[in-house]
């Protein structure tokens, strides 16, 4: 299984576009905004500022959409300002359901999304004919990453081969879309309708996740906050699968509605028998995916699979690092309980406790709330996470079966630290430990992240347990989706009740 870090290294090894062709394309979108000379060094550093200028260039058609700050460049597929303007029209329409749900959720005044502008910029460029108005905003964005996000700072890239390759690249706070796309291109006008939302949305779940939080995202969680984002703005989800069949006597043709993964086609232009004739329709396939089944959050699916021999659950997905269609459905019910059906009254809630600006100490380990303490606190406190979160480091490790660590660290001189419980804390004290050459060092720090890996699987079991025993006794008191408002109410408060441990 592909880790995070094996991920990461893998990106790194990718060989670096040269230099000179990074410059160049900068210089090229430098001369194309400030044809009479450019407001700053193009040769100096970059920064948030300078890519900024040149968004708001007339090179650049611009409208804001809630927090989305929508810029268009006009080159390429666009260089005639109609098209871009057609273009434009059609992207603020469909992220416009998306400004309710951001208001709902990052309102305040500041975090790492409330009180902030974030950037979404669009090109249309065909690369394999020599277009190249997409490379060049990310080679804009790349110089500009020198001084603005701190994406590449965390060894993350921005103008690379593979990414220039594909539909969108990102930092934490831009977005850069080539519309030109073949997957774009795929998908019509629908993709201006949702799909561009939705991108923006898991955008944003991504960051609240990597960013205001510390450690291992668990799939169920990622997916489940993209997908009830997506759901509340659009009634439905964007990604799922819809396999449908169309009969009339005679006549036969499969097809597949709804999101199409890259690399496959869409269904094949509609061909055969006049219109009028009879014609039924039937959905086959996964019921777990039916985009039909979204906008209830598979419910009764749900109901219905705590009759099998094995339910859904999230404590067997962290015990077996499972992750399967069902397991996206159930993540996304309980996220739809905490977000909104369930939301707690009086605290703050699940994205609140997440949308958290961390810094970065001289210890080098980040002082963001490790995301099984950021949920945690969600619930409302899991007695068993708040144990384990309580102990010394050589407790904790006892507790979860994990002695080999607390032996080794004894070994490079490091017992002392094992009386600390929290990993930012022990990063702390091996900063004020001179006394280690750089390879203990580098294995004490391992470890400290090792011995946080551990912690946070078993703490995962944990609250995964209150989640399976709040979704069902919510099951128990709704056995279809509760869309009422007294039955909204009724399926709160068994959920909250389950969570808490109550019968």
């Amino acid at each position: 299984m592909l880790t995070l870090t094996s991920l990461l290294l893998a990106t790194l090894a990718l060989p670096a576009p040269p230099a000179d062709i990074t410059a160049e394309r900068v210089h090229d979108i430098v001369q194309l905004a400030f044809p009479d000379g450019a407001p700053f060094e193009v040769d100096g550093q970059g920064s948030r500022e300078a890519f900024l200028a040149v968004m708001e260039s007339e090179l650049f058609l611009h409208e804001a959409v809630g927090p989305f700050d929508v810029y268009l460049m006009l080159a390429d597929g666009w260089a005639k300002a109609r098209d871009g303007e057609k273009a434009l029209k059609s992207a603020v329409k469909g992220l416009a359901p998306t400004v309710e749900v951001m208001d709902a959720h990052f309102g305040g005044r500041e975090g790492l999304i409330a009180g902030r502008r974030l950037p979404l910029v669009l090109t249309h460029a065909d690369r394999g004919e020599g277009e190249r108005s997409f490379d060049q905003v990310v080679a804009l964005l790349d110089w500009a990453e020198a001084d603005y996000s701190g994406w590449k700072q965390g060894g993350n890239r921005v103008y690379d081969p593979t990414l220039l390759a594909g539909l969108n690249v990102r930092t934490w706070e831009v977005q850069v879309f080539n519309l030109g796309h073949d997957f774009a291109q795929s998908h019509g006008k629908s993709f201006f309708e949702h799909g561009l939302g939705y991108y923006q949305l898991a955008h944003v779940a991504a960051r609240v996740l990597r960013q205001g939080t510390w450690g291992m995202v668990p799939p169920w969680l990622a997916q489940g906050i993209t997908d009830e984002l997506d759901i509340a703005a659009y009634g439905e989800a964007w990604v799922g699968g819809d396999w449908w069949e169309r009969q009339t006597p005679g006549w036969f043709r499969p097809g597949w509605s709804g999101f199409v993964p890259e690399g496959s086609a869409p269904p094949p232009p509609v061909t055969g028998p006049p219109a009028n004739l009879a014609v039924t329709v039937r959905n086959t396939g996964d019921s777990w995916q039916h985009r039909a089944h979204s906008n209830t959050r598979h419910w009764e699916n749900l109901v219905a699979d705590q009759k099998s021999e094995a339910p859904a659950s999230f404590v067997f997905m962290a015990s077996n690092e499972s992750f399967l269609p069902r397991d996206r459905a159930l993540g996304r019910a309980a996220v739809h309980m905490l977000l909104d059906v369930a939301a707690p009254e009086g605290r703050d809630g699940l994205l609140t406790v997440m949308d958290r600006v961390p810094s970065q100490p001289a210890s080098g380990m980040f002082d963001a709330d490790p995301i099984t303490v950021a949920f945690n606190k969600a619930l409302g406190g899991v007695p068993e996470v708040d144990e384990l979160e309580a102990m010394s480091m050589e407790e904790m490790l006892v507790a979860i079966g994990r002695p080999t660590i607390i032996d080794e660290l004894k070994a490079l001189g490091a017992g002392e630290m094992l009386r600390i419980p929290d990993h930012r804390e022990q990063a702390q004290w091996l900063y004020r430990k001179p006394q280690f050459n750089g390879d203990t060092r580098l294995r004490i720090w391992n470890l400290i992240l090792e011995a946080e890996y551990f912690q946070q699987l078993a703490e995962w079991k944990h609250l995964g347990a209150a989640l399976d025993a709040g979704m069902r006794a919510t099951y128990q008191v709704s056995k279809r989706y509760p869309s009422r408002e007294r039955d909204r109410e009724g399926a709160a408060a068994a959920f909250w009740k389950g969570v808490q441990g109550g019968s």
